[in-house]
């Protein structure tokens, strides 16, 4: 080989063991040097030496944010400290590029309430896939997505990334909006709409009192949950609506007064008749499930036998007035008598309105305090009919004998002096006991008069002066 071979074999040696030596150099200081791009928990130590990358890291971290992002909306739950930094933990990941460090126990139950106490703007909810009768036919109209965002899905998922050790800065809030519990395919699979044909083939009536209801399509349609059973909660919305509609409880009463007026007054949970909801839901859900169910009986609660809400037949009417009261029987007047009513005053007065009889006792004892705050009365009384105001209010007022009062009984402005009750309509009982065999509980009690107008005092007893129609 010659000397010019020589240089040229020694000038390679020389620059491979060069190259050689600066590998040997990268490879040793990146054993104590992040490779240059690395990242810890999101924080850039590329180049930096252990203690170095530590302290930055402790430093970047002392407050962590993490943004949910939507279409409208940023929200930032901060953490304070969550990591725990460890030089031996950072010295053994130092070659991966990028990593996450160990969460602190405590920081866990922060982002939780951070979570917690997040303010999400309001979106449109999902509608879940649904079935209607359209056409002749059970047709399934399908889901639609929201924009609602569910943030106990949020507190799960984060938590579940908190746990794997791989919880990101940012996330999409579209990625966290409530999902639609029902979907077509759902319904499509159980085959719903094959199941209501068949229930509706049935031609399934609801009962109430003598009138017939037919169980529609649409009610069919609004009584399946998400897996295809006659739910009890769905069908208690549509029975909801029955009550609305046919019960007499929250309609109006009206009747003719002795002097031929048309009065209309107020009724709300004292007259009538209602659907009872919960156990008319139940026994429509069971009877539902049944193959051979042609007629479902609704539950009724209340007297369903009484008059019209238009009165007519048997009621009382106290012309406060007049001082007279008046019983009524199959329409005719059966029982005509003065009376006395409550005192001139509107803590005391007989209230105006319209009442029902709430109950019907022989021989007793009414007591209570005397309005001067001077003591208390008891006065035995042989008849006593209590009244029921309207709104299912007990008024503490009722129809009874007073005949220690019997010499006063027609005097116009007996109310007026002491002999004024504290609110009962005093009668004599010899009046009293023939309206006591012809009432019943429930009876309609119309009080009607204006002679408390300009009495000193407020009314402690709803009142209702009735609207002349």
């Amino acid at each position: 080989m010659g000397e010019h071979e020589n240089r040229v074999v020694l000038r390679i040696v020389g620059v491979v063991a060069g190259a050689m030596t600066v590998l040997m150099l990268i490879f040793v200081y990146f054993g104590s040097h992040f490779y240059f791009g690395s990242t810890v928990a999101n924080v850039a130590v590329g180049g930096l030496s252990i203690n170095k990358a530590e302290k930055k890291i402790r430093q970047e971290t002392k407050q962590v944010e993490i943004r949910l992002t939507g279409e409208n909306q940023t929200v930032k739950l901060q953490i304070t400290s969550p990591y725990r930094i460890q030089k031996e933990y950072l010295k053994k990941n130092i070659r991966k590029g990028e990593f996450s460090l160990p969460y602190k126990k405590e920081a866990k139950e922060e982002l939780i309430q951070a979570v917690n106490a997040a303010s999400f703007l309001g979106g449109k909810e999902a509608k879940d896939a649904k079935i209607i009768y359209k056409d002749k036919k059970f047709q399934i109209i399908p889901e639609k997505s929201g924009t609602v965002v569910d943030s106990v899905r949020i507190r799960k998922e984060l938590s579940k990334a908190f746990d794997e050790g791989n919880l990101q800065a940012a996330y999409d809030l579209a990625d966290f909006y409530r999902e639609p519990e029902l979907t077509a395919k759902d319904l499509k699979r159980k085959k719903i709409p094959q199941k209501l044909e068949t229930v509706k083939d049935r031609g399934i009536m609801l009962k109430l009192n003598k009138k017939k209801i037919p169980l529609t399509e649409q009610m069919l349609a609004n009584s399946i949950d998400y897996q295809g059973n006659f739910d009890q909660a769905l069908i208690t919305e549509w029975v909801a609506d029955l009550e609305r509609e046919y019960s007499t409880i929250y309609k109006s009463v009206d009747f003719t007064n002795i002097h031929g007026q048309h009065l209309q007054y107020k009724n709300v949970g004292n007259y009538g008749w209602f659907i009872d909801i919960k156990e008319s839901t139940k026994k429509i859900t069971k009877a539902l499930k049944k193959s051979d169910t042609k007629t479902i009986p609704l539950v009724l609660k209340g007297d369903t036998k009484k008059q019209p809400l238009h009165i007519t037949k048997n009621y009382i009417e106290v012309d406060l007035d007049n001082q007279k009261m008046y019983c009524f029987n199959k329409g005719k007047l059966v029982v005509e008598t003065d009376v006395i009513t409550g005192r001139y005053n509107k803590g005391t007065a007989t209230v105006p309105g319209f009442h029902t009889i709430m109950d019907k006792r022989r021989n007793v004892d009414l007591s209570g305090v005397l309005t001067t705050g001077d003591g208390t009365y008891n006065v035995p009384v042989d008849y006593w009919m209590p009244l029921l105001s309207y709104g299912q209010t007990i008024t503490e007022i009722g129809l009874h004998d007073t005949d220690h009062k019997l010499q006063y009984f027609g005097q116009p402005g007996a109310y007026q002096t002491d002999l004024g009750s504290y609110g009962c309509v005093n009668t004599p009982k010899a009046k009293v006991a023939e309206i006591y065999e012809y009432s019943y509980i429930g009876m309609p009690v119309f009080i009607y008069g204006h002679i408390y107008d300009d009495a000193p005092g407020e009314f402690d007893k709803p009142v209702e002066y009735g609207t002349e129609i």
